[in-house]
């Protein structure tokens, strides 16, 4: 918008959501970074952190936190599909795992 002064990343740019098949198995994260949209969506929907609590915990702008958010929120079926992917790794592993009891 011309006239405002508003500027979104560091060198005034919109943050991108990308996607590269090497990192992080082709999910959507935030450019030039290996955080994903799933991560941040996820926190946020905890709702323990706001916003900014968000950005400041992962070293990145506000600006990249709602970017992330938007897309998001504008792709519901493709967070439950990657947070069910993520559930089923987790299940998978679980026999992996050592617990307290399982140290002698």
């Amino acid at each position: 918008m011309a006239g405002t002064g508003f500027t979104s990343g560091a060198d005034g740019t919109m943050p991108q959501i990308v996607r590269t098949d090497d990192v992080l198995g082709g999910d959507p994260r935030i450019e030039d970074h290996r955080i994903g949209v799933y991560h941040v969506y996820q926190r946020y929907m905890e709702g323990d952190e706001t916003p900014e609590e968000i950005a400041t915990s992962y070293d990145i702008s506000v600006a990249e936190v709602h970017a992330s958010l938007a897309y998001a929120f504008s792709n519901p079926e493709e967070m439950r599909e990657i947070e069910a992917r993520n559930q089923a790794r987790y299940d998978e592993d679980a026999g992996n795992r050592v617990t307290p009891d399982d140290r002698a």
